[in-house]
């Protein structure tokens, strides 16, 4: 039984995913099913409490999670983050002039603002809308991620380029031109020397596509 091996790396844009190279395509032996197996950066938003909770220290500036005076930001282009906002009235939290639709809850004083970072190459500013104190917001592209081996045997063994700031979750799909992929059982991760390695469970069918995709810690 073969075992085809398609090794791609891709860009996000938008909202989709386009091709941008072919890196590496081999073919290898196993027993018992056909896997072909592609990497996708995906990042899906996390369902999780605010990023920032952003407080006014008393002396024109916010700090962000407890810490910092106006700090720089460095936020991943593509992303959502959430600010969950208590500053006093006459301070009142903004993203300066961010695309239309890409922010909710944006300019207030308490509440959750959150942003979705473009994917373009633009960075950002947050202030006080009333006083004109803030920071810089910086963007930076996401963290590629691109499958380097595959082996199979009683378990299917994942590496991967990645980050240790990034989870990645293995997927599987019969049909590679429709939306269902569904999770493979991690037993076991490691991350080493920015190389991820995946333990996992073969997939409950004969014939199957693997991917791997990648979720913001």
């Amino acid at each position: 039984m073969r075992v085809r091996l398609l090794l791609h790396t891709f860009r996000l844009v938008a909202d989709r995913f386009d091709l941008q190279k072919l890196f590496l395509e081999s073919l290898t032996r196993s027993k018992g099913f056909c896997l072909g197996a592609l990497c996708l950066f995906v990042g899906p938003p996390r369902a999780t409490s605010a990023d920032f909770a952003v407080t006014y220290t008393g002396s024109s500036a916010y700090a962000f999670n407890g810490s910092g005076s106006n700090p720089t930001l460095t936020l991943i282009r593509g992303q959502t983050y959430t600010f969950s906002i208590s500053s006093p009235g006459n301070h009142p939290f903004q993203i300066v002039n961010p695309p239309a639709g890409s922010t909710t809850g944006n300019n207030t004083s308490s509440g959750t603002v959150t942003f979705k970072i473009p994917t373009n190459a633009v960075n950002y500013r947050y202030d006080c809308s009333v006083h004109g104190f803030g920071g810089p917001i910086m963007t930076i592209p996401p963290p590629a991620f691109r499958i380097v081996n595959l082996s199979v045997g009683p378990n299917i063994v994942l590496k991967s380029t990645g980050t240790n700031n990034w989870t990645s979750i293995p997927q599987y799909s019969t049909n590679l031109g429709g939306t269902n992929w569904f999770a493979l059982t991690v037993l076991s991760n490691r991350f080493n020397n920015g190389t991820n390695e995946t333990f996992c469970g073969r997939p409950p069918v004969s014939n199957a596509f693997i991917r791997i995709s990648a979720q913001r810690n």
